[in-house]
């Protein structure tokens, strides 16, 4: 293998600079040998490298074949933060690695008297201090635990009076493991443990959709850290002579929360606010609530803060770009809200309502309603789940058959895979949407079909590296290449003792 991988490098750099030499009309045909040649070299050296691992690492494959797909999940993937493959590929476990990154990659900042942001991989907590000690908002993932202790630790002597979890989400609520030297009051929404409760109860679900290690997964209630008080609605909390209010108003999820601490004029936003197209439109999670959302953003512009301190990207410092920020990003959620209802009622089929979208110019341009992590289309889907049933309006879906099946059926009448094949890479880069319905098709309805694998993996990760991709449909994307990758793998240990030098 290693002897064969070394001949189409060679081949590859010859071709290259023998173009250097040939005539002009000839080059066309050279770049696109020497494309081919590169791109058989890569998956070969990719191949070659997955089964020298102990543990053969499909995923770890991809990237060594495709290197712009790493890129392309951090552009989003960091959520406004600094990016660490051990956590965002391992969040709810608190591994050496983990924690390594953590305490490489945090900081604490001062950013008023008594009041630090903690910036860490993928997500932020706040640091208040007050005369009988530290509230803390959020807590981070697993590995974050040990970190924020140390870093509070470089800015005050102060004990942690209080933990506020905004909402339930590991990367705001797993730290805590960590921080129960003071045995702080832990305080939290009243539906956050039904939250905790569905870890422990769908592990499997979760682990596919989140792209993380079942086994990492919380196995009973011992393994979280639940609050020890928790509230409905809105409840101010004194502690130091401070008020701290704490207002839940579903968003992100149902028990999220927002802190307005009056005295200091800061607000402590959670999720409600990230810097870029929210997370409002999740297609790998739970129901979202964009209308309760843009009220509780609403009900923060009105406070005329003077210090945001978001769980995601930076620290805002400046009055008139908090209040700016805060409403366009309600007026936004209202916009997509009120268009998809309008659509609802018109009777518009179901996968026809989000494709109706016109976003306003100033807000498709704004520069924090980027659409790096989901897409306006996808926040019109989350709002119409909120409103319609399963069905989609298309006869046929009432009672189905299975998506394998109709691919099945497709492939067969397009002449088989190959002439899916051939179609499919016609388009990639005309049409690249069509594209990969049809690499669907040649997937599903022949999943053994080396062919059908190359063109999957090809196509999305073509896919992968346009920069219009949002993250969350990156992650998906990848998810399907790593399965046809082990299929390859698994293929090529069969047969790895014929021919092999």
């Amino acid at each position: 293998m290693k002897q064969w991988m070394g001949r189409v490098m060679l081949v590859a750099i010859g071709i290259l600079l023998g173009a250097v030499f040939m005539p002009s009309q000839w080059r066309a045909d050279v770049q696109r040998q020497t494309a081919d040649a590169t791109a058989e070299a890569r998956e070969r050296a990719a191949l070659w490298a997955a089964s020298q691992s102990d543990r053969v690492d499909a995923r770890a494959s991809l990237f060594v074949e495709f290197p712009g797909i790493v890129p392309a999940i951090q552009r989003g993937g960091a959520f406004g933060g600094s990016f660490s493959r051990a956590i965002a590929t391992d969040i709810f476990n608190a591994s050496e690695e983990g924690i390594a990154d953590a305490r490489r990659l945090s900081r604490i900042e001062a950013v008023a008297p008594n009041t630090w942001i903690i910036y860490m991989p993928l997500v932020n907590a706040v640091v208040f201090e007050t005369s009988e000690g530290l509230v803390l908002v959020d807590a981070g993932m697993a590995a974050a635990g040990p970190v924020i202790r140390e870093l509070i630790a470089d800015v005050t002597e102060a004990p942690i009076h209080t933990i506020i979890y905004t909402h339930c989400h590991v990367d705001h609520a797993y730290g805590t493991w960590a921080l129960m030297d003071d045995d702080p009051h832990i305080v939290a929404q009243a539906d956050l443990p039904a939250c905790f409760d569905r870890y422990i109860e769908l592990p499997g679900s979760l682990a596919k959709y989140m792209g993380q290690p079942e086994s990492s997964l919380p196995a009973s209630r011992d393994d979280l850290v639940y609050p020890t008080q928790t509230f409905r609605g809105e409840m101010t909390l004194t502690i130091g002579g401070e008020d701290f209010v704490l207002r839940a108003r579903p968003g992100e999820t149902e028990d999220q929360l927002y802190v307005w601490v009056p005295g200091r004029k800061a607000l402590a936003t959670a999720d409600y606010y990230q810097g870029f197209l929210p997370n409002t439109g999740n297609g790998k999670r739970v129901q979202r609530y964009p209308e309760e959302w843009a009220g509780a953003l609403r009900e923060m512009a009105s406070e005329n803060a003077t210090l945001l301190l978001p769980a995601h990207g930076e620290a805002l410092t400046d009055p008139a770009v908090i209040q700016e920020n805060l409403t366009v990003l309600a007026e936004a959620l209202e916009w997509v809200i009120a268009q998809t209802k309008k659509e609802l009622n018109n009777g518009t089929r179901q996968d026809l309502v989000y494709r109706a979208l016109d976003v306003p110019e100033h807000l498709l341009t704004h520069p924090t309603l980027n659409q790096q992590y989901v897409s306006w289309e996808d926040i019109s889907k989350m709002v119409m789940r909120r409103y319609v049933g399963w069905w989609d309006d298309i006869p046929s879906h009432w009672t189905d058959a299975s998506f394998d099946a109709q691919a099945a059926a497709i492939t067969e009448l397009a002449g088989g895979v190959a002439a899916l094949d051939r179609r499919a890479r016609a388009l990639m880069d005309e049409d690249i949407v069509m594209a990969s319905h049809i690499a669907d098709w040649a997937w599903f309805g022949n999943p053994g079909d080396p062919v059908a694998q190359r063109l999957l993996i090809d196509i999305y990760a073509h896919r992968i590296v346009n920069t219009e991709s949002n993250t969350q449909e990156i992650l998906a994307w990848l998810e399907a290449m790593t399965q046809a990758r082990r299929l390859q793998l698994a293929a090529a240990e069969g047969g790895a003792g014929a021919g092999s030098e």
